[in-house]
This record gives C-alpha cells, structure tokens and sequence, in this order.
C-alpha cells in the first residue's frame, strides 16, 4: 500500500518535477521514512524546485525553510540535513542575503561535525564556502579564522608541502593583502618560502607530476576533450552556457577545462555562482575545475583536428565519456576532463553530451530526450572509429547516459560491415545503468563481443536508482543485492562498500578507489582478480560477482603508484627509493612510504601468476 501511494505520488504530472529531486528521493530511498514523512514534504521539495528552476530564489528559500522544518520534524538524518542546509545557503548567497547564508553554512556545519568530528578532511568543502562567503561579506576576520581551521586540518591530513595546504596558505596570505593587514601577510608569506623553494624532491605530487601528461602552469592544468552532442546551441558565446538543454543537430568540437594545481583526486571543485562576484578569472583557476573554452567545428574538421590530436598523443586509445540525467554540457565537460586528468590518460579524451535539461525536476523530459539520442550518438561513435586512426575506443556511460550508450552500440552493430573487426572497441563499462535490468540482460549478450572486455559497476546503495525502481516498477542493472545482473562475458562488480556523494550515484569518480580500479581497467585491461581489493561474492551459480573492498584500495597514494607504474616500469621503485632517501621533512618522507609501498604491491600484483591482486 505504501509503495502504491509513493508511486501516486511519482508520477503523472508530477513526475516532470519532482522525480528524483531531493525529496523524492530522500523519500523513495528511505522506505523508513516514507510512513513519517508527509504529502506537505513532498509538496515543499517540490516547490523549491519549482521555484528555483524558474530563478525565483526568495520564493524558493522560503519552501526550503518549510521543507527543513518538515525533514527535521520526520527525522531525517544529520547528513540528508546538512546537504539541504548547503543547498540553501547557495541559494541565499545567489540572492545576495549573505548573513542567511552564513547562518545555515553554520547549522550545516554543526551537524558535519556531529557526524564526522571537528578534524575531519571532509569538512573542508564545507568550511571553504563558509570562508568564501566571508570574503565576498568583507568579514575578513571571521573569513580568516575559517581559513586557519582548513589549514589545520590540511597539515595533519596531508603534510606542509601538500599542494592543498600551499594553496590554503597562498589564500591566506592574499587575504590578508587584500585586509590590508601587511604584517599578517608577511608572517605567512616568511611560512611559504621554504616550503615552496625547489628542492630536489618536495613528495610524490612532483615525482609523478614530473611526467603526467597533463602539466601544471602557472596554478592549472589544461585538458582537451573533444566532443559530440546533439544539443543544440543556445546563441550565448559564454562557454558554459553555449549548449542548452534543447535538442538539436549533431554537433561536433572540441573544448577545453582548467584542473587547478590544489586539484584532489576523485573531486569536481565546482565554483559557487555567486563567487564571480568575488574571484577573478585567474583566481577562479586555483580554486575550481573550469570550462573554459568551447570550439564547434564542422564534421571534416573535427575529423582532421581528432586525427591529429591521436596521432600526436602519448596512446593512440579514445576514451569517451557518457553523461547522466541532470547534466549540463558544462558539467559534463567537466566530469569528462577531471576523468581525464585523474587517470592520466594517454589518449585522447572524448565526450558525448546528450540534451539532458540539467534539473533534478525533469526527469521525465530526460528521460524522452535519451530515448531519441541514442542514433545520434550512433552517428558519432561510426565516426570516431571510422576516420580518428584510433587504436582503440574505449566508453563509459553513467546513470541514463547507459541507455544512449545501448541504443548507439545496437544501432552500430546493425550497421557495421560484416567484414570489420568484430572488436570495435577496447572496455566498455556501464557505471550505475538507470536502465530496466530485464532489457539490459536481454541486449547484453548480442553487444559483448563487440569489446575486449565489459564492466557493470553495481551497488546496492545507490540511492537515485532504488528511486527509479520505485518510478518504474522494476529493478535497475546499476543495483547490486539479490538482483545484481550476472551473465557470461560480464564483469560484474558490486560497488557497494564505495562512499560516495549524498545519494550513492556517482562513485565511479568521486572516490580514488572506483578511479584506480578505471585506471586499471584502461592501463592493462586488467580482469578483476587481478585488481585491487576484488573478492567473490560467492553466490554461486556459473558466474561470477566480484564485490570491491573499498578500505584495501582507499588513499590517493594508489593512483600515484600507479602512474609512476606505468611512466616508469621497473625504474619506478628506484626512482622512489633514491627521492626517499633525500627528504628529511617527515609528514613527505611518510606520504612518499606509502606510495613505495602501493608500488610494491602493484609490481608483485602484475608478475605474479594469474589470480593475484593488489593489495
């Protein structure tokens, strides 16, 4: 009976505003909430969603204070609170009631702490868009004082020479310039020359920056990615807004992102709206991942720029990236880039960007927009294996963006040349699939040999999909559990014990683990007892399900050994013992031991027999 009033709830008219918006699924996803909470908190989602769709931000403010009462009345949880309490401070920033927004950053930050404790490196985000709301207030003081706390928590978790706690302190010192306080500048200023002097070694962020192939310059890096979509252009030139959420043509180009230097690994720093007001385009570089540039080109020019850019690239593999539901081209181009950037990919980075609205509130609009882009993508993909000298093509799709990625795969295959390679692509990989698990099972089979290899990730705590099962009736192929899809070619990987964002949904890059286990992927093609932190599940039956320890594979170090693995080879380790051996500064002296230690764990992984791991 519930779940039929839920779905009453879901659906019809409703559903093009309401599906999977916060309140949805705090609703959907929390079956112990559902009976608590009431129509009135539904209603109040609802609403701010409305309202904040159509820019309406006092209205849309006053919806969330109701919607806060109601959630904290029914009991929601500290975080499902906090995440709420940030969006609105955003939302009263963005409609200039500053001392507002400062209120609820405070409550939000109270109830992170309650959870995670006053050290932990998670607060930082938060503590940041406190700070920097500060700084747009002119409450330098009270700005200053948040920076010194995420400069605590900086030291402790990274060590001095971290580039995020360097960039804290360069924050600090320019703020205290701009306070006009010259002595409080000068203290940190005398504190950043020796740890940001040249020095032979200063930890492993050097030694496998060195040769990444993406370089810092000047505080950020730049990444190219070129695109497709069948979005149509809005008319405005400012890069991200260039493609809206209506549907067009195929459009082909390329564009380009800044990764700041103070980048971490597995996040997307993602600049406030209101903070233009604060930052200058330089200063926004160091903070946050940038679109900064968007280029269209016509068909047989991307064709000659694509050729050119693989042909000159350290790998001659593509890697394309497919876009979820509520994704503007921005984000996407920003996803696709930090992807990139974090796996140090070789090749050449590409994305396809489906017309999604980008609005938690139009779900079923993206959901009619996927279902009609998929012979577009189609298009695209005959493309770039026909005419970009690739080697191989290698594709990730999240969430809806899977059900585009299986329209275009069927649509290549019933077209293909029979006389082609019956392998077109190298790994194919469905994160977190927002598709019908019966119609997945059904396709899957005539899809897999067009791949070396295909890769599920699954979880059975991904919040957004228990949501569309409950909108659609039927289990998701993204859900782990007792539905989790198993069948022959498949890796199935049981993503379960991954944390990610609020709703479970994107941990294929927002944590180091999922990114190292891609990188793997994509590296050697490796398959998982070979990788790090795989088990089976033992479930039985003739196929198996690998379930992904993520506590074995946690810590950023991972990933640097990995990259070092692959720039170095055997020379890796020496490379590492040798810089070892010169640093005397002990938090690096202890960052660097642990990246010798992934590496050993990485060689001995990749030389023994078949069934070992890394651990």
């Amino acid at each position: 009976m519930t779940s039929q009033v839920f779905r009453n709830l879901c659906s019809g008219s409703a559903a093009r505003r309401l599906v999977q918006s916060l309140g949805c699924v705090l609703l959907v996803c929390a079956p112990a909430l559902v009976l608590a909470q009431s129509e009135e908190l539904v209603r109040a989602y609802q609403s701010l969603e409305i309202a904040q769709a159509a820019g309406r931000l006092t209205e849309a403010l006053g919806h969330g204070e109701d919607a806060l009462r109601l959630a904290s009345a029914a009991g929601s949880d500290r975080a499902s609170l906090a995440a709420l309490l940030r969006s609105l401070a955003g939302l009263a920033a963005q409609a200039g009631e500053d001392a507002r927004a400062s209120g609820y950053y405070a409550r939000a930050l109270s109830l992170e702490e309650a959870d995670l404790g006053v050290e932990h490196p998670d607060l930082i985000p938060l503590l940041t868009a406190a700070a920097d709301l500060e700084i747009k207030r002119k409450h330098y003081t009270e700005a200053a004082a948040l920076i010194e706390r995420i400069l605590g928590i900086e030291q402790r978790s990274y060590g001095e020479r971290h580039a995020n706690t360097l960039a804290t302190l360069t924050k600090l010192r320019d703020l205290y310039r701009t306070a006009g306080d010259a002595a409080a500048a000068a203290r940190i200023e005398a504190r950043l020359a020796p740890l940001t002097a040249e020095r032979g070694f200063p930890g492993p962020d050097k030694l496998s920056g060195a040769s990444r192939r993406y370089k810092q310059s000047n505080g950020f890096a730049t990444v190219r990615v070129f695109y497709g979509t069948n979005r149509a252009p809005s008319g405005e030139v400012k890069p991200a807004l260039y493609y809206g959420g209506a549907r067009g043509d195929l459009q082909y180009g390329y564009l380009e992102v800044t990764i700041p230097q103070s980048h971490r690994e597995a996040e997307l720093e993602t600049q406030p709206r209101w903070s233009e007001y604060v930052f200058d385009a330089a200063a926004a570089r160091d903070r946050y991942v940038l679109l900064d540039r968007v280029i269209p080109l016509a068909r047989d020019e991307f064709v000659r720029s694509l050729r050119q850019a693989v042909a000159t690239a350290p790998s001659q593999d593509v890697f394309i990236f497919v876009h979820g539901f509520n994704v503007t081209f921005e984000d996407a181009a920003r996803r696709a880039a930090q992807l990139a950037y974090d796996l140090d990919f070789d090749g050449t980075p590409m994305l396809y960007s489906w017309p999604s609205q980008g609005s938690p509130t139009a779900y079923a609009v993206d959901e009619a927009a996927v279902g009609i882009s998929g012979r577009r993508m189609a298009e695209f993909l005959e493309t770039v294996i026909a005419d970009s000298g690739a080697r191989r093509v290698h594709v990730l799709a999240h969430s809806m963006g899977n059900r585009a990625l299986i329209e275009a795969l069927q649509t290549y295959l019933a077209k293909r040349d029979a006389r082609a390679s019956p392998r077109a692509f190298g790994q194919i990989i469905f994160t977190a699939p927002d598709v019908d698990r019966d119609y997945f099972v059904d396709v899957l089979g005539s899809l897999r040999p067009l791949a070396e290899r295909v890769t599920l990730y699954a979880s059975s705590e991904d919040y957004a999909l228990r949501s569309s099962q409950f909108i659609h009736g039927a289990p998701r192929a993204g859900t782990a559990g007792n539905v989790i899809v198993r069948l022959a070619g498949l890796d199935t990987i049981d993503m379960s014990a991954v944390p990610a964002d609020m709703l479970g949904h994107s941990y294929f890059a927002a944590n180091s683990g999922a990114i190292f286990d891609i990188f793997r992927l994509l590296w050697r093609g490796d398959p998982p007892p070979r990788r790090c932190g795989m088990s089976d599940r033992k479930l039985g039956g003739p196929f198996t399900v690998w379930a992904f320890n993520a506590s074995d594979c946690k810590g950023d170090e991972l990933l640097e050994a990995g990259v070092l693995l692959k720039r170095f080879g055997d020379l890796a380790r020496q490379r590492v013992v040798a810089d070892l051996a010169t640093l005397t500064d002990p938090s690096q002296k202890q960052q660097l031991s642990l990246v010798l230690h992934r590496l050993d764990g990485l060689r001995a992984a990749i030389e023994a027999p078949d069934g070992a791991q890394t651990r």
